[in-house]
């Protein structure tokens, strides 16, 4: 029981150390995580302030611009300029964007009347089929406007986006637009010098939902409506903002820093790859787990290994225990073992309140035996004996002991004086019965005498008293001429079973002698 309670125990600890190990390596990792997650979004953030304050730059410069194309073809005296003139009034004080490829002015019905080129007559050019010329002409929308990409006119083969405003005479009627053309490779090369990593991404979203122009740049993923994505749904719905998602376009797993552009119908993101955010955290996080993994595995292993030596030192000390009192000659228990086993037996007897026999069994003539056999016959007689006590005591707790020399001692539990009388009548007659040659002897064979005695303990009795009616009863056995019985006269011991406790105190002293 000892020693399960300490394996208990033992696992326990090893447990507990290798849960510790196991939650601050986890609790490490889980800050490592946040921590490194947390800074891809500042990161993600600082770089998406940078881009949108550069790209709000340029396109207010475009806007500027735009107002002065309006506000000089307003000029009353515009008619009446010559065309060098005229260009100079138009686009002399208009700054431009450095992106810009184009700055047109077109009438009502969409032909080209002035541009921000060289001073040449007027290229034969109509844009009434744009998005930009019909949204002006027949919403009367009359602020900014963003267009869907579009192929270049002016240089074919290029993807366009026209930032624009309408012209309306002093009836309110459309008279015209004025727009600018940015080529999506050159909102690209703004994009160029980041480095998001090589899954990271940079997008561009009109405020309902079509995707301008992303970066790193492919034509086929642009002009895409994404507007019933939940994820583009967040980015319009917000002003600004970071989450995690994955990306409609591509189905990767980003970290989305997004911002609304002031006074400009846009969304601008910036998205950098999760898994490449976290794979320096992977990398730790698989170096720390092997590291958790071995010393766990060498906690519960120097706890096996402990166990192990746990166990064979408690083998080792119960053999040692079961040598101390067992008798090498008959492996029966020897006068120690036999002492704490009544001992505990009388405790026990005194709580059931049942009754506790002893035999007292000698080997009649063992002295002449010896003389006339030798020794190794009569080690012979000794374990013959013994395995005859073993034969007649069935009960689990019956006790058959070697008390020294030729005496052995019959130990039974709940047993009366009748009872116990029985069982010594049988043990005599197998003795007789295996025929030992005995010519010392008067009966020829080998015998044995035996005392009996029994007692009911109660409270405060020892049991030295029934260990000396015992011994008492095997002395009338012996000196009645041996190969006999004697049972102990209850008269002459049970006054001493209820003994004062001092008296107790001295005969438990003298059990222990």
């Amino acid at each position: 029981m000892k020693r399960l309670i300490s394996e208990v125990y033992l696992n326990l600890i090893a447990g507990v150390i290798a849960l510790g190990i196991l939650a601050l390596s986890a609790h490490t990792l889980w800050t490592d995580r946040l921590n490194t997650w947390q800074e891809a979004e500042t990161s993600s953030r600082n770089v998406l302030t940078a881009i949108a304050r550069d790209l709000g730059s340029d396109l207010e410069l475009l806007d500027l611009s735009l107002k002065g194309v309006m506000e000089g073809q307003r000029h009353v005296e515009f008619p009446h300029l010559l065309p060098d003139l005229q260009h100079h009034v138009l686009f002399d004080r208009a700054a431009s964007a450095s992106f810009v490829e184009s700055l047109v002015l077109v009438d009502k019905a969409g032909n080209l009347i002035a541009d921000g080129g060289p001073v040449i007559a007027p290229r034969p050019l109509n844009m009434a089929d744009s998005d930009a010329f019909k949204v002006h002409r027949e919403q009367s929308y009359s602020g900014l406007y963003v267009s869907r990409p579009f192929r270049s006119r002016i240089r074919p083969g290029d993807l366009v986006i026209a930032l624009s405003r309408g012209l309306y005479d002093s009836s309110g009627h459309f008279a015209g637009v004025v727009m600018g053309t940015v080529p999506l490779s050159n909102i690209d090369k703004l994009f160029s010098d980041l480095s998001l990593g090589h899954k990271g991404a940079i997008n561009l979203f009109r405020h309902d939902g079509i995707l301008l122009t992303r970066h790193p740049y492919d034509e086929r993923q642009v002009d895409q409506s994404l507007a019933g994505s939940p994820h583009v749904q967040r980015l319009l719905q917000g002003k600004a903002g970071t989450f995690d998602s994955l990306s409609p376009i591509d189905g990767v797993r980003r970290i989305i820093s997004f911002e609304r552009l002031d006074r400009y119908p846009l969304v601008l993101t910036v998205a950098v790859s999760v898994d490449e955010v976290l794979a320096a955290w992977k990398r730790k996080a698989l170096v720390l787990g092997l590291v958790t993994g071995v010393l766990c595995s060498a906690v519960l292993g120097l706890t096996v290994l402990f166990q192990r030596e746990l166990r064979r030192r408690t083998h080792a000390e119960a053999k040692l225990r079961r040598i101390a009192r067992t008798d090498d000659l008959t492996g029966l228990p020897n006068r120690r073992g036999f002492r704490e086993t009544f001992e505990r037996e009388w405790r026990q007897a005194i709580r059931s309140g049942s009754s506790l026999a002893l035999l007292y069994i000698d080997v009649d003539y063992f002295k002449s035996f010896n003389d006339r056999y030798g020794h190794g016959r009569g080690d012979e007689v000794l374990g013959a004996i013994a395995r005859t006590l073993g034969a007649n005591i069935r009960r689990p707790r019956d006790m058959a002991a070697r008390h020294g020399g030729e005496e052995f001692a019959v130990l039974l539990p709940e047993t009366d004086l009748s009872g116990a009388k029985l069982i010594a009548e049988n043990i005599r007659q197998a003795v007789m019965a295996i025929g030992l040659v005995h010519e010392g002897s008067p009966y020829q064979v080998m015998t044995v005498s035996i005392g009996v005695a029994s007692a009911r303990p109660s409270c405060g009795s020892v049991g030295v008293a029934l260990l000396e009616a015992a011994d008492a009863a095997l002395y009338q056995a012996k000196a009645a001429g041996r190969n006999g019985i004697r049972v102990a006269d209850a008269s002459d011991f049970s006054s001493q079973v209820q003994t004062p406790p001092n008296a107790a105190t001295r005969n438990g002293n003298l059990l222990k002698q």
